[in-house]
């Protein structure tokens, strides 16, 4: 059960992250769908302190979402205290995290990707630079589309 509401909190966090890169930051629906990604986020990150299967205990999945929730707070307390740019950089790199989980994930638990991880060792580790490398290029270089200046 508890697998099934963590998969469900994460399809969640990816969409309205999604949706709140996409979006016109600043106004009500942007809070609001925010608000959604935030507990989504906050939701999925302690449910995957229940979770045991893979490593029968303690595993590097659960450091992980230890990992995850330092930019999910950071950019929530950051926004609590009108510091927009921060929150922008919190917030974003939560979501490279989150899709960096997410690639991580698909290549434990899908066989076709556990086919192509054998075949291609690390590729998966190359998926996650390339959002990691994104995110350092693209986060500074669109910061004055979504940073308003005060």
């Amino acid at each position: 059960m508890i697998e099934f509401i963590h998969i469900s909190l994460g399809y969640l966090a990816l969409v309205s992250g999604l949706i709140v890169l996409l979006m016109k930051k600043g106004g009500r629906t942007h809070r609001f769908v925010g608000l959604i990604y935030f507990f989504s986020m906050l939701g999925l990150n302690l449910t995957a302190f229940g979770i045991y299967k893979l490593y029968d205990g303690w595993g590097f999945f659960h450091w992980m979402a230890i990992a995850s929730l330092i930019p999910l707070l950071a950019g929530y307390f950051a926004i609590r205290h009108k510091k927009i740019e921060a929150h922008y950089y919190f917030m974003c790199w939560s979501y490279i995290g989150l899709l960096c989980a997410t690639v991580s994930e698909i290549f434990v638990h899908i066989p076709a990707a556990e086919t192509l991880l054998n075949k291609v060792p690390h590729i998966d580790t190359a998926f996650m630079l390339c959002l990691i490398g994104a995110g350092f290029y693209f986060l500074p270089k669109n910061q004055h589309r979504y940073v308003r200046k005060v």
